[in-house]
């Protein structure tokens, strides 16, 4: 059985936009960000809003001022008087799209048009649009309800952001016997026109169609309708949960598309669960394998496991000749702390999870206590380890650890972050997860062994933190992308979102040159044969990963996680490798 995944399928770039807006709100203000309705039609993702302490308002009489926020839909004009005089500070993130349809159906009505939309009546945005109209607007579904239009003198056509390119011509021409003046202007959004383009592809090669979306999502039924018309089986669900083996029973090929309030993590769980219906490409070893490497990289045992590899080959570039028995102190201690760090940090933005195959947000809350615990315990054990190497050692790893605690916790009152561009806490600085987490694991992984074991020269010292900085560092960003790809809830504290894909790939480059020169610089002779020389392996592997993330081939979920720590491994192992061969 083959399985097509719908390359469109997915947020639409205004979805988005008004979601980072949300997200960009809540963290700087006190109290509730209010949407005035549902910012997206997706249930799944309004919980992960609610997280964030974004809600969902339905009427005017509930809103008692506070902070609103206006969706992509838009409204109508007098709705944005009535929310202003409620005492709410109103945030428009209407689409610019719909902005544009607005502007339309604006001007020709102040010049005397009447106004037809093709759309659904009952829409979020056609409410909107209506009110733009500064005469008659009518409002039709498709050729059958144009019939019944009355005649116009002058007419301007316009179409629902997410209606169908065949439906408004065939409206049009209906609409265009009925007028003596007729303007029409296609405004079917590009995103709209490529999922639909896509599904309708798509649909004519498979057996069976899956559909994923809300089913209140206008334009997720329109893509499951479009589908159907082409012939195959059509499901349409809301999540992996829906889908019954027996769906799956007799398809020999089965197509993938989502609707544009639909997250990449969640069409990638549809394709997972798929993919456990295929006998052709599960097994009990390979569904064993990957239930371990998610548990591993979830629980973070597997990141820790990196960090202690990465401290191993840190240690013998500070100085070749490290015992073993200074070794094991310094590897337990940097893995204990990074497991601790990323324990903790995921605690506290716990509704992150549902981009994991692993966790949803409610199965993780029942683990969120237990997670801590563990986070809890593996720092006290570091910090006490760290205290025997020596009270710096311990000074060190404790002021890093304080600094991760309140990562997420507003420490800043609100009057003083209006000064301070709504900076309220260490997240809020731009990029500050990727050079956070680099600046920790220099502290576990490159400052720990230098202030335990020294180094043979400053200028190796100074090279061998660097090394530690930037790879951590490539490993941040690279999981930012894909974060911000699987289309997860996030502000500005990745470096993808600061300053965008282009910038971020130029960077990403500038970091491989930077470790090649670096490692290039490190590899001058040492007694036996040169550590660096054996650790310049690394940067092939990272560029071959590096590759693959902005390609968008890498594995999705866990697996991709795995192969991207892969490279703190592969240092770890080149580095023992060496240790033995002296």
């Amino acid at each position: 059985m083959k399985i097509l995944v719908a390359e469109t399928a997915g947020f639409c770039w205004g979805v988005r936009r008004a979601l980072d807006q949300a997200v960009d709100l809540a963290k700087k203000i006190d109290g509730p960000v209010q949407t005035f309705g549902p910012l997206i039609h997706n249930a799944q993702v309004l919980e992960e809003l609610t997280e964030q302490n974004i809600h969902a308002v339905e009427e005017l009489g509930s809103i008692r001022g506070g902070t609103v926020l206006v969706r992509a839909h838009g409204i109508r004009p007098e709705t944005f008087e009535q929310l202003r005089a409620t005492g709410a500070e109103v945030y428009d993130a209407t689409c610019p799209l719909v902005r544009k349809v607005q502007k339309i159906i604006t001007k020709y009505g102040n010049d005397g048009y009447d106004i037809v939309v093709v759309g659904d009546d009952h829409h979020a945005e056609v409410v909107g649009l209506r009110g733009y109209a500064a005469g008659r607007c009518f409002v039709v579904a498709d050729e059958k309800e144009a019939a019944g239009l009355p005649e116009f003198d002058k007419v301007c056509v316009v179409s629902q952001t997410t209606q169908n390119d065949d439906t408004f011509a065939r409206t049009v021409e209906v609409i265009k016997h009925k007028a003596r003046v007729i303007r029409s202007t296609n405004t079917v959004c590009e995103p709209t026109r490529d999922h639909q383009r896509e599904t309708i592809d798509l649909a004519r090669h498979v057996d069976l169609m899956v559909v994923v979306g809300g089913r209140h999502s206008a334009n997720t039924c329109r893509l499951a309708d479009l589908a159907a018309q082409e012939g195959p089986r059509v499901l349409h669900i809301e999540t992996d949960a829906e889908l019954r083996a027996t769906d799956f029973a007799s398809c020999t090929a089965v197509g993938v598309t989502a609707g544009a309030s639909t997250p990449e993590w969640m069409i990638n769980r549809v394709v997972e669960k798929i993919e456990t219906f295929n006998p052709e490409t599960t097994s009990r070893i390979s569904s064993g394998l990957k239930s371990l490497l998610g548990a591993l990289a979830a629980s973070n045992i597997y990141v820790g496991i990196g960090a202690a590899a990465l401290t191993l080959a840190a240690s013998l570039l500070l100085h070749p000749l490290i015992s073993r028995a200074e070794l094991w102190p310094l590897m337990l201690t940097a893995g204990l702390f990074v497991l601790a760090m990323h324990t903790v940090n995921r605690y506290q933005e716990r509704s992150h999870y549902s981009g994991w195959g692993t966790f949803s947000p409610r199965s993780f809350q029942r683990l969120q206590q237990a997670m801590l615990w563990v986070g809890i315990l593996a720092l006290m054990t570091a910090l006490g380890l760290a205290l025997s190497l020596g009270l710096n050692q311990f000074l060190a790893l404790a002021a890093f650890g304080l600094l991760g605690a309140v990562y997420a916790v507003k420490v800043i009152p609100l009057s003083w972050a209006r000064h301070l561009m709504g900076i309220r806490r260490l997240k809020d600085l731009p990029a500050s997860r990727d050079l956070g987490t680099a600046l920790g694991w220099t502290v576990a992984a490159g400052i720990l062994p230098l202030l335990t074991v020294g180094a043979t020269s400053p200028w190796r010292a100074t090279g061998v933190l660097v090394f530690v900085f930037l790879l951590v560092f490539l490993r941040s960003a690279l999981i930012g992308v894909r974060d911000v790809q699987g289309d997860k809830i996030m502000g500005m504290e990745t470096i993808f979102k600061v300053v965008g894909k282009r910038r971020t790939k130029t960077g990403l480059v500038s970091v491989v040159a930077a470790l090649t020169v670096l490692l290039l610089g490190l590899t001058f002779p040492w007694q036996g044969l040169p550590l660096a020389g054996f650790l310049f392996t690394v940067v092939p592997y990272v560029c071959g990963v590096s590759w693959l993330y902005h390609q968008r081939l890498l594995p999705k979920g866990a697996a991709g996680e795995i192969l991207v720590d892969g490279q703190f491994l592969l240092a770890g192992v080149m580095a023992l490798m060496w240790h033995l061969s002296r």
